[in-house]
């Protein structure tokens, strides 16, 4: 079976090695054929861009969708890089046109962030005072992670709660700061990245959904 991951950085895995990335773990783990197409920055709308040379073009059996962290992103107070009805209906029309090619789409949601101060973190590099409606950067990414399961639950896709899953890790004791790139494991203060232990966690939750709703078996 060839998998195909369609996202952002998140999906290419920007600041770790190639074995560190989920989709390469998943590969790993079901003896799949990978074909990562993330790009670091993509929003759905240039992700469409590139659709067909991308992904389509490598005909795989099934693709992993991956976006949401830039879309919400604000380019000026409440204004979202990609508004989210737009993002909606980006997220569907990738579905449909997965579905046109007999490729069978998974979509994921997208993971927490930390969103810290003016002085680090998220706030450090887009402005507070922009995210009032919702309140905060990460109550927007709760939208788009809501759209995201909405098209599954319309379209009838396979979801992987990428979100939820590492709620759940928190709640259960595990520490978000050693899922995302911070000051103290990497001298940066990211808070959106997600570390080698962070894409491990993702690899879990969609190998789950991928052992349940595709014909793989672990390889191990």
């Amino acid at each position: 079976m060839k998998l195909a991951a369609f996202g952002d950085s998140i999906t290419a895995g920007q600041y770790l090695e190639e074995t560190d990335t989920y989709l390469h773990m998943l590969a790993v783990r079901f003896g799949l054929d990978a074909v990562n197409a993330g790009v670091p920055g993509n929003t759905t709308g240039q992700g469409l861009e590139r659709f067909e040379r991308d992904v389509i073009a490598h005909r795989p059996d099934a693709c992993i969708v991956a976006f949401g962290m830039n879309d919400h992103v604000l380019t000026a107070p409440g204004i979202a890089k990609t508004p989210l009805a737009d993002f909606r209906r980006n997220v569907e029309r990738i579905v449909g046109r997965l579905r046109e090619e007999g490729i069978a789409p998974l979509l994921a949601t997208v993971n927490p962030i930390i969103e810290g101060d003016a002085e680090r973190y998220y706030y450090n590099r887009h402005p507070r005072e922009w995210y009032r409606d919702p309140d905060g950067a990460q109550a927007r990414i709760d939208l788009y992670n809501e759209a995201i399961r909405g098209v599954a639950a319309a379209l009838d896709v396979p979801l992987a709660d990428v979100a939820l899953y590492w709620s759940r890790f928190v709640e259960e004791g595990g520490r978000l700061r050693d899922l995302l790139r911070t000051v103290e494991n990497s001298g940066d203060d990211d808070g959106v990245h997600p570390t080698a232990a962070g894409q491990r966690l993702i690899a879990e939750c969609i190998g789950d959904v991928l052992a349940r709703h595709f014909p793989v078996a672990d390889a191990g």
